[in-house]
C-alpha cells in the first residue's frame, strides 16, 4: 500500500462539509465520478465502475458474461476466496485450476478443465504476479469463453506494455486495505464493452431505474443488489491514484535491483521464481528444489513459504471444502455438476507442491525501501547460509 496522507484527509474533509456521500450528491464532478474517469484514462479502458469491493467487482463482472445455474468457472488454485465464491453466489460451479512455477493459473491445465458448460474463466494475479495472458486469452477466444481479470492484488501493474485489469472482457479490481492503493474497503470493473458495463451497472446498483447516472443504460433493466460505492470512497481513491505509477515504478527498480544481485550472486539453492513479464516484475517470490531447503532458508531469514499463507490456498477454503451455501437449494456445489468437482487436495497437487517450495520475499523490495538498504539485504540472503 502507498500510504494514506494529506491529500485523502482534505479531500474527505471538504466531502463531509459539503454534506455529499453518494454518487449523485457528487454529481459528474464529484469524487467517483472523477477517480473512475481518471482509473479508465490509467489503465485504457472505455469504461470503470467503482463499487464497495473487489468481490463485488468480481460477481457483477460475472453477471455481465450471463454465468449462472448450471455454468462452470475455472478459477486459480492460489487466490483469496473470493474469486471461487463469486460463480457460487450465481448459482454456477468454481473449478479449481492448478498454478504453475509463476504462481499464476496454469494454461495447460485450465484447457484440461474446460467443459461444454464453461462460461467464463478468472486467471488471477495474485501478489502482483500477472497470468500468461496471452496464452488464456487464446484459449478463450478459441472455446469463445469471456475472461474475468481478477487484479484485485495487482492494481497499476502491467503485463507486456498493457495494464493488468485491461485484457479480459471485463475485470475486477479491489482497493481494501491490503492493496496497493485502498480506500479501505471499495472496488471497480473495468471493461471497453459498453454491454458488459451496463449489466455490471444494473447488477451493482438495484435502483439504478431511478437513478441519474452520466450515461443512459443502454440495455433492458433487470433486479440487481446494491453494491455502491460511496463519495468518501472516491474522495480517498482521487488522492491514492496519484500515487499509484510513481509507487509501482519505485516498486520496479528495487526489484530490478534485486534481480541484478541475484543473478550475479545467487547460490545455486534458489533462483527468483518465473515470471509471465519479467520487465514489469514488482514482486520477489524465491523458488527452491525442495520444500526442506525452503523451511531452512525462512529459518534463516526472513520471509514465509507461500503455502504458510493458508487463506490463499485453496485447501484451507471451509465453504468450498465442505461444500457450503446458506442455503440448500442454492448450493451448485451440492448438485450433479458441482459434485463433479474436487476441492480436496487432489484437485490441485502440483500447486501445493509448489507453494511448499517457494518462499516470499517481496518485503525485501518494497517500493518505499532506499536502494541501498534493498542491496544490503538481498546480498545478505545471497551470502547466508541454509
Amino acid at each position: 500500500m502507498f500510504g494514506i496522507g494529506k491529500p485523502e484527509l482534505r479531500n474527505i474533509e471538504r466531502t463531509i462539509r459539503l454534506n455529499r456521500f453518494t454518487r449523485f450528491q457528487g454529481g459528474k464532478n464529484g469524487y467517483l465520478a472523477r477517480s473512475e474517469r481518471e482509473l479508465a484514462k490509467k489503465v485504457g479502458v472505455k469504461h470503470t465502475l467503482l463499487m464497495n469491493s473487489g468481490t463485488s467487482s468480481l460477481i457483477s463482472s460475472l453477471v455481465a458474461l450471463g454465468v449462472g445455474p448450471g455454468d462452470e468457472v475455472p478459477v486459480s488454485a492460489y487466490t483469496w476466496i473470493s474469486s471461487p465464491l463469486a460463480p457460487v453466489m450465481l448459482g454456477a460451479t468454481p473449478v479449481i485450476v492448478e498454478v504453475d512455477e509463476t504462481l499464476t493459473m496454469c494454461p495447460k491445465d485450465l484447457e484440461k478443465k474446460l467443459s461444454p458448460r464453461t462460461k467464463a474463466i478468472i486467471p488471477v494475479h495474485m501478489n502482483n504476479l500477472p497470468c500468461n495472458m496471452d496464452k488464456i486469452m487464446r484459449i478463450a477466444r478459441k472455446h469463445k469463453i469471456g475472461v474475468v481479470e481478477d487484479a484485485c492484488q495487482a492494481v497499476g501493474g502491467l503485463y507486456k506494455g498493457k495494464r493488468l485489469g485491461s485484457i479480459g472482457a471485463i475485470n475486477a479490481y479491489s482497493f481494501n486495505s491490503y492493496k496497493n492503493i485502498t480506500c479501505g474497503e471499495g472496488g471497480a470493473i473495468l471493461t471497453n464493452d459498453t454491454e458488459l458495463y451496463d449489466r455490471a451497472r444494473l447488477y451493482h446498483d438495484a435502483g439504478t431505474f431511478v437513478q441519474s447516472y452520466d450515461t443512459a443504460v443502454q440495455i433492458p433493466m433487470f433486479a440487481g443488489q446494491d453494491y455502491r460505492a460511496s463519495e468518501i470512497d472516491g474522495a480517498i481513491l482521487c488522492a491514492q491514484l496519484k500515487r499509484l505509477d510513481p509507487g509501482m515504478e519505485a516498486w520496479r527498480k528495487r526489484r530490478k535491483l534485486a534481480a541484478e544481485i541475484i543473478a550475479a550472486e545467487a547460490p545455486k539453492a534458489f533462483r527468483i521464481t518465473l515470471h509471465n513479464d519479467e520487465e514489469s516484475a514488482v514482486s520477489l517470490p524465491l523458488s527452491f528444489a525442495d520444500e526442506e531447503t525452503a523451511k531452512a532458508f525462512v529459518k534463516r531469514h526472513s520471509g514465509h513459504c507461500f503455502i504458510d499463507t493458508w487463506r490463499h490456498v485453496y485447501t484451507n477454503w471451509e465453504p468450498l471444502v465442505q461444500r457450503c451455501t446458506y442455503h440448500p437449494l442454492n448450493n451448485p456445489m451440492r448438485g450433479k455438476v458441482g459434485m463433479q468437482q474436487k476441492y480436496d487436495a487432489t484437485a490441485a497437487p502440483r500447486t501445493l507442491e509448489i507453494l511448499r517450495r517457494t518462499v516470499n520475499m517481496s518485503h525485501l523490495v518494497a517500493w518505499d525501501i532506499p536502494l541501498s538498504k534493498v542491496e544490503k539485504s538481498i546480498r545478505a540472503i545471497c551470502l547466508g547460509n541454509f
